[in-house]
Formats: C-alpha cells, structure tokens, sequence
C-alpha cells in the first residue's frame, strides 16, 4: 500500500491509451482503468491515436491488434521510431491467445499480450508489471466504510472511516492515526459480513503533513480468516467490475 498513491489527486494519476475500434470493449476496458484509478484516453484507430500521443504520451497503451487502416502492429511500430514514444509500454490485445501471435508480438515490441475477454485481475497485474515501480498483488476498491479499532468505533461523523480497501489490508482515513508498525485489532462489516483481523500499520501521518491530502493510516492484514480474506476478494472483484 501506498499512501501516495491511494490519496493522489487524479490530475498526478497516470495517463494511460486504449486503442480498439469496437466501441463496446474499448468503453469496458477504459471504464476498468479509470477504477484501478489511471486517467484514461481513448481511440478507435492507429491515426487517431497517434494524433492523441504527440499531445500528451501516455504511460502505457493497450492496443487491439486488428485496428482498420493501420495495424496494432503498424502502430507500434511508428511509436517505437519516435526518441519521445520509444519507452513507451504496449499491450497487444487481441481476439484469441494464439500463441503463435503472442511470440510474434513480444519478439515486435510489445510488453506483453492478452487475449480477449481479459481478466479484471490479469489486466490489473499486467498494467502493474509494466508500469508500476513497486507493483501491487491485489486489486483494491475505494470506499467508506465504517470500521472499529481496537474495539472503539471511529467517528463517522468527523469522516473517520476505510477510504480503501484491499483483500490485504486498507486505508483508514482518521485525525488520530496510530504510529508506523502499532499493532492493531480491526473489524469491518462487508455486504452484512463482519470481518475482523489483526493488522499492522504500515505508515500514518495526520492532517495537513506533507503532501498527502487525507489523514490517516495505511494498515497490513497480519491475520486474518482465510474465508474473509477470500470474501473481500470477490466483493473488491464484483465492485470493480459492476460499477
């Protein structure tokens, strides 16, 4: 967990592209990155896209392989041919995992290769692995979610709450936030489920401390059942993906 990060105003976040001319899968994969909290952009061709990326480059794009006109193929070609474009990642996306085309793509350029329809936690990990300098190993959901610490309800009324939450562990949002490595006793309620867990605080800092907006602590899981962890996960799963 990164606190940076899980407070970033979305004018810091990561500008990413998805290029695909079928208007319904490019909306769908554009509306998951915008929840994995990336700044998005789209288009439904090579030209367009080009056009987009000298404006303003991304830090990754996603690309359909089968684009009209100029190929997902061709278009990586242009962006490597560019000194300003060159680093920039792409992910071949195409209709089948052939894998024939998967060697094809990897030995052209592309950062990786996904086949359709992708997978909510594939793509997430994918995005995390050729991006992310420390990469996460879970998806995580923001939130307001009322929790209790150490058998005392935080005050709802002043926002104290779990801004984010991860299978892992979460972002507790509080003026009163515990030191970095305190031990903690936490509990939460999921779709009607309680869920408690022992956890250590990661970091903390309080209002207005450096550049980080939202007071609070970020908090690790250090035990917690098995069946709620797996719980959280398919209720972080089907938040993502049904919103």
């Amino acid at each position: 967990m990164n606190a940076n990060t899980w407070n970033a105003p979305k004018s810091k976040r990561r500008l990413l592209m998805v290029v695909d001319d079928d208007a319904h899968r490019r909306a769908f994969h554009a509306k998951l990155l915008q929840r994995f909290e990336y700044r998005v952009c789209t288009a439904s061709n090579a030209e367009d896209a080009l056009d987009m990326i000298a404006s303003e480059p991304p830090a990754l794009i996603i690309a359909e392989l089968d684009l009209p006109g100029m190929s997902g193929l061709d278009l990586l070609s242009r962006i490597q041919q560019e000194p300003r474009t060159a680093d920039i990642p792409v992910i071949a996306l195409a209709a089948n995992r052939d894998q024939r085309a998967e060697i094809r793509c990897l030995r052209a350029g592309f950062s990786a290769f996904l086949g359709t329809p992708v997978g909510l936690e594939e793509l997430y990990r994918t995005i995390q692995t050729a991006i992310e300098p420390v990469t996460r190993a879970s998806l995580r959901v923001r939130t307001q979610m009322p929790v209790i610490v150490d058998n005392a309800p935080l005050d709802g009324v002043k926002g104290e709450c779990a801004l984010v939450i991860s299978e892992h562990g979460m972002y507790i949002r509080t003026l009163k936030p515990h030191p970095p490595n305190a031990r903690l006793a936490v509990q939460i309620s999921v779709k009607g489920r309680t869920i408690a867990a022992d956890a250590v605080v990661l970091y903390s800092h309080r209002l207005n401390e450096g550049n980080i907006g939202e007071p609070g602590m970020g908090i690790k899981f250090a035990r917690i059942a098995p069946r709620d962890q797996e719980f959280l996960r398919l209720y972080i799963h089907d938040e993502i993906a049904q919103q």
